[in-house]
């Protein structure tokens, strides 16, 4: 097999805990060194971090900007290689990881763009990450995203995350590069705009990455309030939806307060609201079985409260991005009308 030359690019900031793991796994690829590069931005960390990556044969580009999908494209611009793999700093890459995406690359249709594979949990990660972890490689947890979903069957899928995809160079420059603009999410909307104009994802699972999750409920909620946020300005960007579960939770929300207020005057509202999260909690408790037998572990239970906890917050960081655009709309109207 001829192996072509391909650029590895990891976007980081403050991963003075994770970013020497990964560096080490990259370094020690099944793939030929010479035919391979490992590309480190940093985002103008403030921890350790510059110092632990210059402690290895890596090249080191500092990112001003800070935000991943700058770093993304500034691993891109620098690139060597017409192939272009990502991966994130808290992860680590299986030895045969970059040798499964060329090969299965090299050998799939031309339309493909993009390879990748799934999304593994580190096994001593804290609990409620693991907890987290599994819980969104179920449908409820992932809607079916290849993002978490990990898959054990070889399939095209609308999308990949960033901590574990492969795509041809060329590509990602004619669909304009990741949009700078989105702080999380650039990858998905990069992908939307990648098969608009006609490519494809291939989504190999031999092509494993293990990912660190987050280790706290406030993280988590954090971290979920803003993919809510952001899918709904890809929403604004696009006119559509790129994912289609995305409304759903803030639907839900919505109703939810509706039938609160209705329920004054009118009760049928709050009945249907009643019977609606039944069935929802049942499967959430089917969802929480499920991470029980992933896990093994009875911790899996703490899924009852993750899965609740992700959907609210993430409807209610979609909702906040509509209303913050039409607080800035008004903003600006007032503004000009008082000019």
């Amino acid at each position: 097999m001829e192996y072509p030359f391909v650029s590895v690019v990891v976007g980081i900031r403050n991963e003075e805990k994770f970013i020497e793991e990964c560096i080490e796994s990259l370094l020690h690829l099944d793939y030929p060194q010479d035919s391979y590069e490992i590309i480190i931005v940093d985002g103008m960390s403030t921890d350790k971090t510059q110092d632990l990556v210059q402690k290895y044969p890596v090249r080191l580009l500092l990112n001003e900007r800070k935000n991943v999908a700058a770093a993304r494209n500034l691993g891109v611009e620098n690139a060597r290689g017409d192939l272009v793999a990502f991966t994130d700093g808290d992860c680590q890459v299986d030895p045969r990881w970059l040798k499964t995406l060329v090969s299965e690359m090299m050998n799939a249709p031309e339309d493909v763009a993009c390879v990748g594979g799934p999304n593994l949990i580190f096994d001593t990660d804290p609990v409620f990450g693991r907890v987290v972890g599994h819980a969104q490689e179920t449908f409820l947890g992932s809607g079916g995203s290849a993002q978490s979903k990990n898959s054990t069957k070889k399939h095209y899928v609308s999308s990949l995350p960033n901590c574990n995809a492969m795509y041809k160079k060329n590509t990602i420059r004619e669909a304009g590069y990741f949009d700078e603009r989105f702080v999380v999410g650039q990858d998905g909307d990069l992908n939307y705009r990648i098969s608009r104009i006609g490519h494809k994802f291939l989504y190999i699972p031999e092509a494993k990455v293990l990912h660190h999750r987050r280790g706290t409920l406030k993280s988590f909620s954090v971290r979920m309030f803003k993919y809510g946020m952001w899918m709904g300005e890809l929403f604004k960007k696009h006119g559509e939806f790129v994912r289609w579960y995305a409304f759903l939770p803030s639907i839900a929300i919505l109703f939810a307060v509706f039938s609160l207020i209705v329920s004054l005057v009118y009760p049928a509202p709050i009945i249907v609201l009643l019977i609606l999260m039944s069935l929802y909690f049942v499967l959430v408790f089917v969802t929480s079985i499920q991470v029980i037998y992933k896990m093994k572990s009875n911790y899996g239970l703490i899924a009852l409260f993750v899965i609740p906890v992700q959907h609210v917050t993430y409807g209610l960081g979609f909702l906040y991005s509509f209303a913050n655009s039409l607080l800035l709309s008004k903003t600006r109207s007032l503004s000009g009308n008082n000019a």
